[in-house]
């Protein structure tokens, strides 16, 4: 039997990522799982893998910000698998653009807010009533490293997942009664796909050859630039501790913040540690992010 057999989950930005690697795992492990996200069609690509492996899934379309769509979501899990034990809020959105002076900033704020935050409360308000007649459940929230150390330009971004993570620990204390759990993981770098990959698409052919030639593998070193295992982080590694945080194993684990980032948050507030021999300097880094700008640019303009 699996580690999640007999269990239901629901999983929040299911579509792709991280997401879709937890709603994977977790239907390998024995869990009937909800896939929830905005995109059907690829919602549904999911799901045909889960049901080709012999595991059960419904898609469900679901704006995580909107609230009645976190209350249709729940209602049609219990309808469709007969009740809830799992909800992992791993829906959102990032936003690593926008500085203080930006005009759109108070739009992209509580667009992010409502999208990050308020879906995690929410779906928590909307699960509740089912764990209780289960007696008990799990929550896992998916956070980010950078709502314990983070960078400039992302301010909403990292405010978004440090309130995640104090919310986890009270939520915790709230739902202890219940036998609710609630957890939170922390991913660093995690790859979904080869590195350079979407930079080569966005690219196109004849800059992306620009870029080779000015930057060599640097998509390959930027990967683990900012952590000291020298590993590529997948959706897999989150998975596989969400499903301890999910499983009855955790039984006795609530309020817990795991950082799943190859060390990433052991260096990140150390200035000294990019400059080390052999990885890349911030500096390095801002060259390769200006270049991809102005090559856009380029690529923009109108052919004269």
């Amino acid at each position: 039997m699996g580690r999640l057999a007999g269990k239901v989950a629901i999983i929040t930005g299911a579509s792709r990522g991280i997401g879709a690697g937890i709603a994977r795992a977790f239907a390998r492990e024995g869990a009937r799982v909800t896939l929830a996200a905005r995109s059907v069609e690829k919602l549904e690509a999911v799901a045909a893998d889960i049901r080709a492996a012999g595991g059960e899934a419904l898609v469900q379309p679901t704006d995580i910000a909107v609230s009645d769509d976190l209350r249709r979501m729940v209602e049609a899990t219990v309808e469709a698998f007969g009740g809830l034990d799992i909800l992992v809020n791993n829906g959102a959105i990032a936003s690593f653009s926008r500085m203080l002076d930006a005009e759109d900033l108070e739009v992209e704020y509580d667009r992010l807010m409502d999208t990050n935050l308020k879906s995690l409360f929410m779906g928590i308000h909307w699960a509740l009533p089912h764990w209780k007649v289960r007696g008990g459940g799990s929550v896992v929230n998916i956070s980010s490293v950078h709502g314990t150390a983070t960078g400039s330009r992302m301010s909403a971004y990292a405010a978004s997942k440090g309130a995640m993570n104090a919310g986890t620990k009270a939520i915790a204390i709230e739902l202890a009664p219940e036998l609710v759990r609630v957890n939170c993981i922390s991913p660093g770098t995690i790859w979904n796909e080869p590195p350079g990959d979407w930079l080569q698409r966005r690219l196109g052919p004849e800059l992306w050859a620009e870029f080779v030639e000015q930057f060599g593998d640097w998509p390959v070193r930027v990967r683990t630039m900012k952590q000291p295992l020298p590993v590529a982080g997948t959706p897999e590694d989150v998975a596989y501790c969400a499903i301890y945080l999910a499983s009855d194993e955790s039984r006795f684990v609530t309020g817990a913040n795991f950082h799943v980032d190859g060390g990433m948050t052991c260096v990140l507030g150390d200035p000294s540690y990019w400059h080390a021999p052999g990885l890349q300097s911030i500096e390095q880094g801002r060259v390769v992010r200006d270049w991809v700008q102005a090559a856009m640019a380029r690529k923009e303009q109108p052919a004269p």
